[in-house]
């Protein structure tokens, strides 16, 4: 009996050590990552003349790596705003499951707003940080990480926007590739878990991408979101998980 109140004592002490400042110490490695690849998100908005107001804004807005390198690049094809919207909505639809998940690990007197301001800034590798707590977490530690992480993201942005005026064009084109390592990053830690599974997933989803682009002339958007699509329910049947 007397082990089991210890150990609700140690168990109350740790919840309560949850503060702003471990917030900010966990978030900050999070700030500096993203800070480097917002820099070459600002550079590549200024290549194809998106203006410093709206490229600050998108980020300030969408919180989402990968979709915003990958709408950028569809906007720069022309595609149009409704290929662009679905492609992004896919790839970010991830969110989704990541925002319940930090949910059920949130505090029970955290409000709904607030609940719906800690879902909005939620992102991989904060999802990441904050499931490997394994407690509760309290508000003021996951928005003070949160909005750490947030500040590299928007200001890497348009600091990234503004140094573009003073770089070689040469050196500016070649953070271009940053969109294609971004979405290579993604697949290989993905490939490390679960093998030749999903690389054979991704080998399918390019080749059916190439086959409507190359063959039947399809757009990069519709393209992008057909592959996606087929991809995913072909995978259903590959990748066999255990509940």
């Amino acid at each position: 009996m007397k082990r089991s109140i210890d150990n609700t004592i140690v168990l109350m002490k740790i919840l309560d050590d949850l503060t702003i400042k471990d917030g900010i110490s966990d978030g900050f490695p999070i700030l500096l990552g993203y800070f480097s690849t917002a820099v070459a998100f600002g550079l590549i908005c200024r290549n194809i003349n998106i203006t410093f107001f709206s490229a600050v804004l998108m980020s300030a807005t969408s919180v989402a790596g990968s979709g915003q390198f990958l709408a950028i690049n569809l906007y720069s094809t022309g595609t149009f705003i409704v290929e662009l919207f679905i492609s992004v909505m896919l790839i970010n639809f991830r969110y989704v499951f990541m925002g319940m998940s930090i949910n059920n690990k949130l505090d029970k007197d955290i409000s709904f707003l607030q609940r719906c301001l800690v879902a909005f800034i939620t992102t991989d590798e904060v999802f990441s940080v904050a499931s490997l707590r394994n407690q509760n977490l309290n508000f003021k530690y996951v928005f003070s990480m949160q909005l750490t992480a947030y500040t590299g993201w928007v200001v890497g942005t348009g600091i990234g926007y503004v140094i573009g005026t003073v770089l070689p064009q040469s050196l500016q084109a070649a953070m271009g590739v940053t969109l294609y390592a971004m979405f290579a990053s993604l697949w290989a830690s993905e490939v490390r878990k679960d093998g030749f599974p999903i690389l054979s997933i991704g080998l399918i989803s390019a080749a059916i991408n190439s086959f409507l682009v190359c063959i039947c002339e399809l757009s990069a958007g519709w393209s992008f979101v057909i592959a996606m699509v087929s991809a995913s329910w072909i995978g259903s049947y590959i990748v066999k998980r255990k509940n």
